[in-house]
């Protein structure tokens, strides 16, 4: 007998029976006039506060989604855990008729307003659903074909409703499929940024697997207890979605606590082994969250508070390394200039400590030196991010409006980290305030003078990015006037003095040395995750010293250190085009955190073709 799937969406004939029932005994009738919401209309705003998180993370998933869609009479809705739909995104003709039936946001569509419907239906049942045509309730929905899935909160219990509704009979397998999968990738957003989640961890028994919608996602604090994890991962592991306290990482796994801290530590993009005590093996991608030290979760110790450590200035950064030196002499030609700063460099280089170092040489110093990610924040937020927004901008926008990140660095310094991700129609518009010196808020507004230095950061060549039309050629020149490439580790000459100056700001109140064995490792390993990798890897080997300690030996180093750096790497199961590509995909997905828009722009696809590309890996 075929397995039945436990999140198939069609809805047996007794369930819509029992909406009916449920309908009829609230006194309801089939042919309702519609309710007044007039009161429902003004407390939008107030919903979607409440739902901040939920919409931020939706709202751009719910237009790819309806991307694959378009042009099929339809429309997405986000409702929350109550029937009130916050946000619409839908085909124009078919938003004009739903919207004469309240189908819209502002509006309540649980069961006991709107009767027998997808929304109301899904809340009440606790599950995907389907109800189609004459299976709604109210006569004037009838209309309707309506798809619901509810959107789970990373720690249990419904969040909200994620629905697709249309007004022509839609290839149900299709949209049942699209559906869990979207609501799934709002999921494990919601779940990779909870509140102190430290190890991000994601998992599956199949290499392959790893990257795609069919991974496991777990997050867990400091101290190895399990904050949050998608469904997928309670199927992998056996734990059951009802259980009100979240097993520990040693009640799950075999593996040690402390070996997936070493491993997290490091920095590493290659997947690790973990075993669960169910006796099934996983392969998985660690990442480090927020992680700030290694200790028993018992210890309690107390520690002199460190003093405040002063900003490093460009002189700071410059330990012997030839190609740093360069670098610094240049940038401090600049200071104070209206020339703005390029820094490019691999992965974990230092871009962003070298770009505060910039500001704090600088006659800015005391002015605010603003950061932002492109890559980090989604292409329909980045905008507002940058340039602000006034009062009632938009639905949802907050009451007093926001500055925007060019506004708050005005008389300090600006760092645009990974530029290359920029959306080309925000290139446009960065580079009209670049010249113009002005500022105009979304929504309208005053225009505002500014008067600031930008810097800017990209780890991908922002000339090749011009050269495959990805990023505009004139901003590029009006970027790069000033250029500079910070070396990868592996080649920098003051790899030595680089790890004794982070020991010395890890470790302020306690001297720790580096054996000269210690010291030969860490000038032979690649350090594929540069700066940011030896931190972490020194930060790991402080933690493990022991109190009467103070020399740091190669015992006290992650185990990836200890591996020979010569050694052949493994080759891979196939060398066929297909793996090489699944491998690509995979790679790119998990450097990005799992952000679909950073990881298509680096491949050079849409998101579309990214998604189908997820789903076909998949489905192997």
């Amino acid at each position: 007998m075929k397995d039945i799937d436990p999140h198939a969406i069609t809805l047996p004939l007794d369930a819509i029976r029992r909406s009916w029932e449920r309908c009829a005994a609230s006194g309801l009738r089939t042919d309702e006039p519609l309710p007044d919401t007039r009161n429902q209309r003004t407390s939008l705003s107030d919903r979607l506060e409440a739902n901040a998180r939920l919409v931020t993370y939706a709202q751009p998933i719910m237009e790819h989604l309806h991307q694959q869609i378009a042009r099929s009479s339809s429309t997405i809705l986000l409702a929350d855990d109550s029937g009130v739909i916050l946000r619409s995104v839908g085909d124009q003709d078919f938003l004009e008729r739903a919207a004469r039936i309240s189908l819209k946001p502002g509006h309540s569509w649980s069961e006991a307003v709107m009767g027998t419907n997808a929304i109301g239906t899904a809340l009440a049942e606790q599950r995907p659903v389907a109800v189609i045509g004459a299976e709604h309730y109210l006569d004037r929905n009838k209309f309707l074909t309506c798809i619901a899935t509810p959107i789970h909160a990373p720690t249990g219990g419904v969040l909200g409703i994620l629905d697709v509704s249309s007004s022509v009979c839609m290839t149900q397998v299709h949209a049942q499929a699209l559906l869990q999968t979207t609501a799934e990738i709002i999921e494990n957003r919601l779940i990779e940024t909870v509140v102190d989640a430290a190890v991000v961890i994601r998992f599956h028994h199949q290499p392959e697997a790893l990257g795609s919608p069919l991974e496991g996602l777990a997050v867990f604090d400091e101290a190895g207890g399990l904050l949050a994890c998608n469904r997928r991962a309670e199927r992998l592991l056996g734990i059951a979605d009802t259980q009100l306290t979240r097993p520990p990482f040693w009640n799950i796994f075999e593996t040690r606590w402390n070996t997936v801290l070493d491993h997290a530590l490091q920095s590493s993009v290659r997947p690790t082994k973990l075993r669960c005590h169910r006796g099934r093996e996983f392969v998985a991608h660690v990442l480090v969250s927020n992680l700030q030290r290694v200790r028993p979760a018992s210890t309690k110790e107390v520690r002199p508070t460190p003093r405040p450590r002063a900003p490093h200035t460009l002189d700071d950064l410059d330990l012997g390394d030839k190609t740093v030196n360069h670098a610094v002499r240049r940038a401090r030609r600049i200071l104070g200039l209206d020339i703005p700063l390029l820094v490019q460099g691999e992965t974990g280089t230092g871009k962003e400590v070298f770009a505060q170092a910039f500001h704090h040489s600088g006659p800015r110093r005391e002015g605010p030196f603003v950061a932002i990610n492109c890559a980090a924040i989604p292409a329909t937020l980045i905008e507002a991010e940058l340039f602000g927004y006034s009062a009632g901008a938009y639905t949802g926008a907050r009451g007093d409006g926001a500055r925007g990140k060019l506004r708050e660095a005005n008389g300090g310094t600006l760092f645009l980290d990974e530029i290359g991700d920029m959306p080309l129609k925000l290139q446009a518009v960065l580079l009209r305030v670049l010249e113009t010196r002005r500022v105009t808020p979304l929504g309208g507004g005053p225009e505002e003078e500014i008067d600031l230095s930008l810097v800017c950061a990209s780890h991908r060549s922002l000339k090749t990015l011009c050269e495959n039309g990805g990023f505009r050629p004139d901003l590029y020149f009006r970027l790069s006037a000033m250029s500079l490439s910070l070396p990868a580790l592996r080649e920098r000459s003051d790899i030595e003095s680089m790890a004794r100056r982070i020991l010395q700001e890890e470790s302020p109140n306690r001297p720790v040395r580096l054996s000269a064995s210690t010291l030969d490792l860490i000038r032979r390993h690649p350090w594929p995750g540069n700066i940011r990798q030896l931190k972490n890897a020194l930060r790991l080997a402080t933690a493990m010293l022991g109190p009467d300690e103070d020399t740091l030996t190669p015992e006290h180093l992650p185990q990836e250190l200890l591996e020979d750096p010569d050694a052949p790497a493994p080759l891979p199961p196939s060398q066929s085009l297909r793996a090489a590509e699944i491998r690509l995909v995979e790679d790119t997905v998990s450097r990005h955190n799992g952000n679909i828009s950073a990881a298509a722009r680096e491949l050079g696809i849409t998101r579309t073709t990214l998604y189908r590309k997820l789903r076909q890996m998949s489905s192997l």
